[in-house]
Parts: C-alpha cells; structure tokens; sequence
C-alpha cells in the first residue's frame, strides 16, 4: 500500500460533504441568489441580461444559472458548483504533490472549509464562490507546464472578469510573474497568447448582446453604472480597516488569514526559493479584499454596510500563499513534520469546528421566514400569471418570480437604489417608468415592503409612489397579517 493512496479520496469526500451543506433543501441565502436564479430562468425562456431585467452584476452568473436551470433546476446547479470545488480541490492537490509541499492536503483542505464556511458563505452559485473556482485553476494552470498555458491564462482571466470584474485585480500580480520569469516561449507570444484567450471569453457576449440590439445595456449597467454610481461613496481608510477586522474576526478567516501574511513576509525575509512567486501570491491576496475598497455602500441614509461575502475569495488566495511557503520557503519552517502540526491545527481546527456547527445545525430552505410568508402562501392559492406580480423593496421575494414561473411586468426587478443614492433617478423618470409598467400590464399583486419604500432618498419619490399605489391598488387584510404587505388592483373582486 503506497503512502497517502487515500488522501485525494479523503479530500473529495470532504469537498462534496461541504458542498451537500449547501445542497438545495439546505441553500438559504442572501436576496442576491434569488435574483441571480429569476436571471437565469428569464434567460433560459429568451429573455436578455440588462434589456429585460436590470442588474449590475457581469453576465456570466446568469448563463450559469441558466445552464443549471435548463440541465433540471436546482439540483443541476448545485452538481455544478460541487463539481467545480471538486476539480479545484483536484488540481491544487496534484500541483502541492507536484512540488513535494509538506502536507500536500492542507492547503485544498483549508480551501474547502473557508469556501463552505457559513459565517462568510451566503449561500452557494454566487458570483465570488467562482472566481475562486477560477482563481485556484489560474494558479495550477500557470504552476504547470500545459503547451498553451498562457492561452489558458487569459481565458480564466476572462471567465473571472465576466464573473465579477474587480476580482481580475489579484491576477496581475500573478500575471506580472508569468511574463517576467524565464520561459522557453518568448515574453511577445505569451501576452498574445493570453490576449488570444482572453478574446475567446469576452467574443460570444458581445456578439449575443450585439445581435439582441443590447450592448448599450450592457455597457451602461455592467460597467458604467459601477464605476459611477455603486462604487462612489466615501468610506474612510479608518472604517475600511474596521470593516476588514470586524469580517476577518466575525467570518472565522482571521486566523488563517494572520498565519498566511506572516509566513509569506517572513519567507520574503529569510531565505527562500522563488521569492518573486512568493511576493506575487502574497500580493495577490491582499488584492482580493480590493472590492472593500472600492467606495463605501449604505444601507439607508447613514449606517455602513459590512460585506461579509465580499472576502470569500481569500479562501483561494490564502491557500495558493500557504502553498508557495511551504513549497519555495521551507527552509526557514523546521524540517521535521512534527513541528508543523501546530501550524496545521492553528489553520484548521477553528474551521473546522464551524463545519462541523454548520452541518449539525442545518437550516432547512422550506423553514425559512420568506418562504413562509402569509403574502406568498395566499400567492401560492391564487397563482398569479406572467407580469402579474410586481415585488417593490422587498428583495427577499424576488423568489417568488422564480417559483410562480412568471416575469416581472418591469424590467426594475429590485429597487434599493432609490434608498442608497442621492443622485440616482434624480428626475424620478425611473420611477414613473415603473408605475407605466404595472398599468400597461394590468399588474394585479404587489408585494410591497413599506418601511423600505420609507427610506427613499428623495421624500417626492415616497410621496409619488405612496400616491401611485393608493389610486390603483388596495392593501390586502390576510390569516395571521392584518395590513399585509400584498396589494392587490383595485378593481378585483
């Protein structure tokens, strides 16, 4: 029997276990999933990202959960997700293996648990969970000898750049390496070779969107709108180093985010191989928590939202660094794998521990408060048809579009821009064009959160809309809710 036969079978076990947490009977999450879902479903039945749905999100996340959708819904999704992290936890594997890396398991197991740690995971099929697919495939893609490697690199570049944008950040360091280091392919081919790659990926968008007249779309929201708008408000370096604490503390990565800077800045100081490799990585995973710094967001008027799943990429990032130390600056870690057990259990026990919480303690999808509301029980009766449900300033619904297989009757499927930005709609245009909607379409229920619909921004949107709904809709009286929150027209019996 060959020493450490069953580590990779022990390591997949672990990968799809992690993953069952959060397969579709267990998935609760964040109002961002259920958008992302309604995306998918509406571009599986021929809708287009930005001309019929408004988001702000790059459209790959939507031909994904339109991929899952039309493979047999939910299930197919999460095979898909489980598969990536499998492949991930693979490839990381093979290449620590590769480079005799002491503990060749540790760094696709911490990736695992970090990736599947509840208290910073909302939920899985979101955006930064694949660019952390991405970036640990980037990283064994450049570490090995693949022929048409650099092509791959831009390729992954750009799979993550559709995925979410400001996540290419970490990749230039890595880049930087790539094209400075010695290799038989002259430093020209390669960055033609990643442009090459890196074309495969951004030609078929651009040509769909081109062919549905929808480039402008997807210009202004995917783009523009992001520079603009979302990432424009100010936020101290003082809140923003609060912040990092608050999540790094509150997500249980403080640990292994601490070790992982402090072994990559020490192998930078003593002696190591590849230290250019070394400061890249190092480089790459502070670069992940850009996104924090990218402006501020609020929630209302004054109070500064926290992203906790904005740092689920450092759980790619610090397992590629611990990588790099322990394959190219061991010499400074004590020979003997002994002393490194403390390391081990320093990176892993605390993870593991939330794991194992995380597992016995399963939140079941069915039991959740927004699945069970009287407004969408009594829905659930009274099936509503296509452009028949508007959900206003309640995005934990959105689902509901999604369960009732219907569209929205507005392309405005969310609407907390008008509570977080002063200079959004500031002709109110928008908001009008939403009223316009639900009369063209007869629009019979809305769902309608009213202390949300309060914080407008604008106190002549709240008057306008307050205005536009007592004309043409009345407020329903429903079992266990008085005053609901369901609307229905008027003129219904």
């Amino acid at each position: 029997m060959k020493p450490g036969r069953y580590t990779f079978p022990l390591l997949a076990a672990a990968s799809v276990l992690l993953s069952l947490c959060y397969c579709p009977p267990f998935d609760v999450g964040i109002s961002d999933k259920d958008i992302f879902t309604y995306a998918g479903w509406a571009v599986s039945k021929g809708l287009i990202p930005y001309k019929d749905f408004v988001d702000h999100k790059p459209p790959l996340i939507y031909f994904v959960h339109a991929l899952g959708i039309m493979l047999g819904g939910p299930w197919a999704l999460w095979v898909i997700n489980a598969g990536l992290a499998l492949l991930a936890t693979f490839l990381l594997f093979n290449c620590c293996r590769r480079y005799k890396c002491p503990f060749p398991w540790l760094p696709p197991l911490l990736f695992n648990l970090m990736l599947r740690d509840d208290l910073i995971s909302e939920g899985i099929n979101m955006t930064r969970e694949y660019t952390a697919f991405f970036y640990i495939f980037f990283f064994c893609v450049m570490m090995s000898q693949v022929r048409y490697r650099y092509f791959l690199l831009g390729l992954l570049s750009g799979l993550i750049f559709f995925m979410q944008q400001d996540q290419v950040l970490p990749l230039i360091p890595l880049f930087l390496y790539s094209f400075f280091t010695i290799d038989r392919v002259p430093v020209a081919k390669r960055l033609l070779y990643a442009i090459a790659g890196f074309s495969t990926i951004v030609a078929p968008p651009m040509l769909y969107f081109a062919a549905h007249h929808a480039l402008g779309d997807f210009w202004q929201q995917a783009f523009l709108f992001n520079l603009k708008t979302y990432t424009t408000q100010e936020k101290s370096f003082g809140d923003h180093f609060r912040s990092i604490k608050r999540v790094l503390d509150d997500g249980n990565y403080e640990i292994p985010f601490m070790v992982s800077l402090i072994l990559g800045i020490t192998a930078l100081i003593w002696q190591a191989q590849k230290k250019g490799l070394i400061l890249a990585t190092l480089a790459a995973m502070l670069l992940t928590m850009s996104p924090e710094f990218l402006g501020g967001r609020f929630n209302g008027h004054e109070k500064v939202m926290d992203y906790i799943y904005y740092f689920l990429p450092l759980s790619a990032s610090i397992s590629v660094l611990l990588f790099t130390v322990f394959a190219f600056g061991d010499r400074y870690i004590v020979d003997h794998q002994k002393a490194r057990l403390p390391l081990v259990i320093l990176l892993c026990t605390s993870l593991t521990y939330t794991a194992f919480q995380h597992g016995t303690h399963l939140p079941r999808r069915d039991k959740d408060v927004y699945v069970n509301t009287p407004e969408r029980d009594y829905l659930r009766q009274h099936r509503p048809g296509n452009y028949q449900l508007f959900i206003c300033q309640n995005e934990d619904l959105i689902g509901c579009y999604y369960e009732f297989s219907i569209f929205s009757p507005t392309r405005w499927i969310y609407q907390h821009f008008w509570a977080w930005y002063d200079t959004w709609d500031e002709d109110g245009r928008i908001l009008r064009s939403i009223g316009d909607d639900l009369l063209a379409h007869h629009t019979m229920y809305i769902i309608m959160d009213q202390a949300k619909v309060a914080t407008f921004r604008h106190q002549r949107d709240y008057d306008w809309w307050m205005s536009f709904m007592q004309a043409h809709y009345r407020q329903m009286d429903l079992p266990g809710r008085p005053h609901s929150q369901l609307w229905i027209w008027k003129d219904t019996n």
